[in-house]
């Protein structure tokens, strides 16, 4: 029995089909539990609702497309992960419906008095949303634990084995940390009998869930299992650290943050053997699957990358703050430089459905995607300090924004997958000497660029543009920090490029060092008295010396 088989057995498919359409409604539950209440008399953190529907719809989402795509095993396993997850997840969600006042869910609900809550519908439609979820897992579960005829003997068991544990025990600890007296931040220990038990479920169910598909023979339940582990994680962990960083005297904790980071690393797992091989020029032609064209990838990413800049774009439109009171915050300027960044990046998208020029384009898109976290940071900062003093809560604009991260990443991700395919049908190409004059440039690029965010770009009355070294920005501060190291390392691999795809590196990087030096002009009404410091000057000259040379390199690619 194959794969590509299961269409054909009718009880196995339909058995399948039922698990996901299960799954789904649970989820749809799920997503309305939050976006009508849970209790009454309190009111969340923060505009949550948005966050939890994403994070609720994601797993049948995705394993919906999988199913489309003629992938049902993989969408067997992730279905049947998220089940696991949903068993102490129930449990956790239902002691809201016997004693709320010791759950600790801001984004739920924040008592901001003694008065105890009470719980409404809503917190029903979470019980029988994680219901319907745990059934679809169960009726996956049959399908995940059926090997493949083209079995494979497991590897890298070990890792990620070890990454869910480090995950489990995140779970253990506090959510978050609170010095809000209504606002309880408690751990499962100190949590009820119910709630004690949820929790305890749901940190075991990691290392459970990660070890049954990271043992399986068969490649595409491994695969399923590992990425349902990192969605339903996702899940746990990320309401709660948007809550600590955004609703005031809440803050985010260590062991959460753990979670998080093992949750973004599991997915890679499964692929990390073949890639390796692939990388090292000894892809398994009977174990790895064939790369996709290169059309194909370019369309793929200019889709996503499109998406990823209408996102941006949309979210600098709608409002990025809500005020506590209700009403619409005043206009920012740092919606500018989202402006900036979102054009120029939806321009690289575009210019990737030209099959003459996606080749050329296609290495801009890291210094293009660079550009839009950064202007995205500054947007941040604002939200979560407007947040943490309670005067205003994110919008919609801002969630919107948050959304062209990961399908920014998956845009990279296809360009990764377009660049191995053209290696690899190009074979070995010899090295060629990089001249002096290009050398000199992107060498004085560098230096130019260090200075560029090592100092700040504005000063004004009382205020100081931040920098890499975090101060009263950290936010801002992180995202240039990670933008240098990408800048620099982009700048090293740009010696071991063709001269074409060296010289549309250097050009996208000169847009992440545009939208650095367009700070004061873009976002410097905010303060008064504002000129420019030498982080503005450096950042031109990096932009200068960038643009020459990508053009000395493109030159010496067309001779």
């Amino acid at each position: 029995m194959t794969r590509t088989e299961l269409e054909n057995q009718t009880p196995a498919a339909a058995r399948l089909r039922t698990s996901w359409a299960l799954a789904a409604a649970g989820s749809v539950l799920l997503a309305l539990g939050p976006l009508l209440g849970v209790v009454s008399g309190a009111e969340p953190a923060f505009t949550s609702w948005p966050l939890l529907a994403l994070l609720a719809l994601l797993p049948p989402v995705v394993a919906g497309v999988l199913l489309m795509r003629g992938r049902p095993f993989v969408a067997a396993g992730l279905l049947a992960a998220v089940g696991v997850f949903a068993v102490g997840r129930l449990l956790s969600d239902l002691l809201i419906a016997f004693e709320p006042m010791d759950v600790p869910r801001p984004e739920l609900f924040r008592p901001a008095t003694l008065f105890a809550v009470t719980p409404t519908a809503g917190v029903w439609l979470l019980v029988v949303g994680h219901l319907l979820v745990i059934a679809g897992g169960a009726l996956a579960s049959g399908r995940a634990g059926l090997p493949a005829d083209e079995s494979e003997p497991p590897g890298l068991v070990a890792f990620p084995v070890l990454i869910s544990l480090i995950a489990a025990v995140g779970l253990l600890g506090k959510p978050f940390v609170s010095t809000d007296p209504f606002q309880l931040d408690r751990a499962p220990w100190d949590l009820p009998v119910l709630g004690l038990v949820g929790g305890l479920l749901i940190a075991v169910a990691v290392p459970l869930a990660t070890a049954l598909a990271s043992s399986s023979p068969d490649p595409d339940t491994r695969t399923g299992g590992t990425f349902g582990v990192s969605l339903a994680l996702l899940a746990v962990v990320v309401p709660p650290l948007a809550a600590g960083t955004v609703a005031p005297d809440l803050g985010i904790t260590g062991g959460s943050v753990a979670a998080l980071v093992c949750a973004l690393l599991l997915p890679g797992m499964p692929l990390l053997g073949r890639t390796a091989r692939l990388l090292s020029g000894k892809r398994d032609e009977t174990r790895d699957l064939a790369l996709p064209s290169l059309s194909r990838m370019h369309v793929a990413a200019g889709v996503l990358a499109v998406l990823a800049a209408l996102a941006m774009l949309v979210g600098a439109l709608l409002p990025q703050l809500v005020l506590s009171t209700g009403g619409a915050a005043p206009d920012l300027a740092s919606v500018n430089l989202l402006w900036a960044a979102g054009l120029a990046f939806g321009v690289l998208g575009l210019l990737l459905f030209v099959p003459s020029a996606a080749p050329v384009v296609r290495p801009a898109l890291v210094g293009g995607f660079l550009a839009m976290q950064l202007a995205a940071a500054g947007m941040t900062q604002v939200v979560i300090a407007a947040s943490q003093l309670g005067v205003a809560q994110p919008g919609a604009g801002f969630w919107l924004m948050v959304v062209e991260a990961p399908l920014a990443l998956l845009a990279l991700a296809c360009t990764g997958l377009a660049g191995a395919t053209e290696r690899e049908n190009a074979g070995e190409v010899g090295k060629e000497q990089v001249p002096v004059a290009e050398l000199g440039a992107i060498l004085l690029a560098g230096l130019f660029a260090v200075g560029a965010f090592v100092l700040p770009t504005m000063r004004g009355t009382r205020y100081t543009a931040p920098t890499v070294v975090p101060d009263n920005d950290p936010a801002v501060s992180w995202a240039l920090l990670v933008c240098l190291t990408l800048l620099i390392i982009s700048l090293v691999l740009v010696f071991r490029s063709r001269p074409a795809r060296g010289a549309a590196t250097l050009a996208g990087l000169a847009l992440l060092l545009g939208v650095r030096a367009l700070e004061l002009p873009l976002t410097g009404s905010r303060v008064e008295g504002a000129v420019a410091a030498p982080g503005t000057w450096l950042a031109l000259a990096s932009l200068a010396a960038l643009l020459l040379a990508a053009g000395l390199m493109g030159a010496r690619s067309t001779r």
